[in-house]
């Protein structure tokens, strides 16, 4: 039941293939270090930053990918329980069926731990963009103005350095049955609860990458390599976490070797039949809480 990085083209790929879960291009500012474990950012604080990353990107990137991103004027924002249908849509246009987050995953994680996950959005109307029916009004004022879902990251912790099946699950309750509550000591029928941990861990300090995914109209703009960046940057600047960690196709290996993630070799993990790399990024501050 995992989840990873999506099918994304990139300008800095150079002739790759296309690839299944991977970010497309967004970046951020640097922030002043804070002992707060909170990821909650307010409105200003996102602008800042987003504005502060796409300025610095114009220095570095091609100009006609900066003005395709400039005149969507995006900005970013965690994400809530009211993004549900429009992360729903995303991932079906971003990703192959078996690849994308289901109901169920994207409402635990939403609930749980929504201040970990991050949305890319733009103000603008387009009729063709698969989340403008799903968009919610930026504010009461204005109710004809929405937030449009462009693209999102969404991520858990773990206690564990690499990522596991256990982590990319939602935790199911246990139901007693009959055997279970049978006080014979002698009867080794009972089940055991399973002691492997799952689903989203409070107290982790390994950021879990289940997704991150731009719609296919909106790659090549520069928005998901900002948008990692950006999520990237909040974790050090927050303490949110002692390391960032995913799994991603091979081919995808030397993508997020640019963020400053390691090849830590084949995954354990059984998602989509398997065959996905480990890859791990230690956080520059706040590794020592």
């Amino acid at each position: 039941m995992p989840r990873d990085l999506a099918a994304l083209k990139e300008d800095t790929l150079q002739g790759m293939p296309q690839l299944t879960k991977s970010p497309e291009e967004v970046e951020e500012d640097n922030r002043p270090a804070s002992s707060s474990s909170s990821f909650t950012m307010d409105a200003d604080d996102e602008t800042n930053l987003f504005r502060s990353l796409a300025r610095r990107n114009n220095n570095n990137n091609n100009t006609n990918t900066n003005s395709k991103r400039d005149e969507i004027h995006p900005y970013t924002q965690t994400l809530s329980l009211s993004d549900i249908e429009s992360c729903l849509l995303l991932e079906e246009a971003a990703f192959p069926p078996e690849e994308r987050c289901t109901r169920e995953k994207f409402h635990y994680r939403l609930r749980h731990c929504s201040d970990l996950s991050l949305g890319i959005f733009t103000s603008l109307t387009d009729s063709t963009v698969p989340t403008a029916a799903t968009a919610s009004p930026v504010y009461s004022g204005a109710p004809a103005r929405k937030s449009v879902l462009l693209g999102h990251i969404i991520a858990t912790k773990t206690t564990n350095s690499r990522v596991t099946d256990g982590d990319m699950a939602v935790p199911v309750p246990s139901h007693p049955t009959s055997s279970s509550l049978d006080t014979n000591t002698n009867n080794t029928n009972s089940e055991e609860p399973s002691t492997v941990p799952q689903g989203h861990q409070q107290t982790g300090r390994t950021l879990l990458i289940h997704s991150l995914a731009i719609l296919p109209q909106y790659q090549r703009r520069g928005l998901g390599r900002t948008l990692l960046l950006a999520y990237l940057q909040r974790i050090e600047s927050h303490s949110i976490a002692d390391r960032a960690a995913l799994i991603a196709h091979r081919a995808l290996v030397p993508y997020y070797e640019g963020f400053g993630f390691v090849d830590m070799g084949e995954s354990a993990c059984g998602f989509a039949g398997g065959g996905w790399v480990d890859m791990v990024r230690e956080s520059e501050v706040g590794g020592d809480e």
